[in-house]
């Protein structure tokens, strides 16, 4: 469940969670799957020491973050605009108590929280410098699909349930409580989610995006592709490329946090070998 309540100025109560270094200059922001509570870390070793905040956020539906009111219309815009909302937030009050300026902003959209983390950078291209997209299907292909209901499975994610390199482990295990905090509120989460992708509000703007954006796919994951749906989004993005991840499954947002982490706060330089040029 998400650490903290956060309340914005029109009454909605977003679930945040924190993780990395609390007290780092560079912030970075998770967007979970679908369905996906916010309270998801893809490798705490990693980031603890990374030398980065790092901050999810509920989703409305999801976890403790209020569900679209009546007559609202689900909206990835609507949702980007609290994220930029908070981390407005975030600047101003590190910068009255610490007098440390933080901002821009990393973000990581993983799945569906890809396209909030496409809204979040197009509407507020001054918040965001960095995107990693993980493993994101193409709108158009992706419009084809329906919600799936709880109790969720790992497969509703893209994850094969006999995955080795699930099964047993800590990241394993992160998932499924990640999927459990989804459900908390029903299937309130996904079914907006997906309503929510049917709308193209979130893609009008998308060549307003100025940050650097890293979109990441494993060459076996079972449902999205660096060609089918890497080539295509790319097209939409200005400064976008396409890295494979060899041998990737539906997993390489854990295998591979060190390079998707080190593209949204640079730490290392480059991209780790591994991940290599994908869709032309």
């Amino acid at each position: 469940m998400a650490g903290r309540l956060v309340q914005l100025s029109g009454g909605r109560a977003l679930g945040v969670s924190g993780f990395g270094d609390a007290l780092a200059q560079r912030a970075v922001v998770m967007c979970h799957p679908a369905p996906g509570g916010g309270g998801f870390d893809p490798d705490p070793t990693v980031s603890t020491h990374w030398g980065a905040r790092i901050v999810g956020i509920d989703r409305p539906g999801y976890g403790a973050s209020d569900a679209w009111r009546a007559g609202e219309r689900p909206s990835f815009a609507t949702h980007a605009d609290d994220i930029a909302h908070y981390l407005s937030q975030i600047e101003s009050s590190t910068s009255r108590i610490s007098a440390m300026e933080i901002g821009p902003f990393g973000v990581v959209g993983w799945g569906l929280g890809g396209y909030a983390a496409l809204a979040l950078a197009s509407r507020h291209p001054h918040l965001v410098d960095r995107v990693a997209l993980v493993d994101v299907p193409d709108p158009g292909r992706f419009a084809r699909q329906s919600a799936p209901q709880p109790p969720f499975r790992v497969a509703d994610i893209g994850i094969a349930p006999a995955e080795p390199a699930f099964e047993s482990t800590a990241a394993g295990r992160r998932i499924r409580r990640m999927l459990d905090a989804a459900a908390t509120q029903g299937a309130a989460g996904v079914q907006d989610d997906f309503a929510a992708a049917a709308d193209d509000d979130w893609r009008r703007r998308l060549r307003d995006i100025r940050a650097d954006v890293l979109l990441v796919y494993g060459d076996q994951h079972p449902t999205v592709d660096a060609h089918l749906d890497g080539r295509r989004l790319r097209r939409r993005l200005p400064r976008a490329r396409v890295v494979r991840v060899e041998a990737g499954t539906g997993l390489s947002i854990t295998t591979h946090w060190p390079s998707i982490l080190n593209h949204v706060a640079p730490r290392h330089g480059g991209v780790s070998p591994t991940l290599r040029d994908g869709a032309p």
